[in-house]
């Protein structure tokens, strides 16, 4: 029963990846190596504050469209256990960090252009592509990782999602609020 966008989100003004994203009632984004070709492709990247848009609320709006919402972490689950073969919705094995699931992020991805040919199926026009993240000012990860956040907000720093080209599986971390900059699916 949930709808997500097929493709990353990306809106917003590029700015260089040396510069932090800031509440000046602009949406800005990163685009990996501050290339806006690779926002076109990849979607932006954005640092969980922007996205959220300064507020600190599991579930809020932030930069989603109107309708729309940054999906909190028990969203995430849901998706995980509903795609995944093996573990399904409610499951605990969805509340570990980590690496997680079966074939979840085989699902998920994208049926091309993924490192090493660890492209997905794509079963359900996911379609995650392998666009990086930025972290301390420096790109990472591109064609190897695709990285999403969360709404959810613990008590160290926010949940994200990372699925990898040598993995079938999905992890679940933590991002540090102010320096990684990742994907956002609505």
């Amino acid at each position: 029963d949930q709808c997500w966008m097929a493709e990353n989100l990306n809106i917003g003004t590029r700015i260089n990846g040396n510069t932090d994203q800031s509440d000046n009632s602009t949406y800005e984004k990163y685009c990996y190596d501050d290339d806006e070709a690779n926002c076109d492709l990849y979607g932006g990247l954005y640092q969980w504050n922007e996205m959220m848009q300064y507020i600190i609320e599991d579930g809020a709006q932030g930069i989603c469209p109107n309708g729309w919402h940054v999906p909190t972490d028990e969203k995430w689950k849901i998706l995980e256990g509903t795609v995944d073969s093996q573990f399904g919705v409610g499951h605990d094995e969805w509340d570990g960090s980590a690496f997680r699931g079966s074939d979840v992020g085989y699902k998920l991805k994208s049926t091309r252009g993924w490192n090493n040919n660890g492209n997905g199926n794509d079963i359900f026009g996911f379609g995650a592509k392998p666009g990086g993240l930025l972290i301390y000012g420096t790109f990472l990860n591109l064609e190897t990782n695709a990285h999403f956040h969360t709404s959810a907000h613990n008590a160290t720093n926010p949940w994200n999602r990372v699925l990898m080209y040598d993995t079938d599986e999905s992890y679940r971390g933590n991002i540090l609020v102010n320096d990684d900059a990742n994907s956002v699916r609505c």
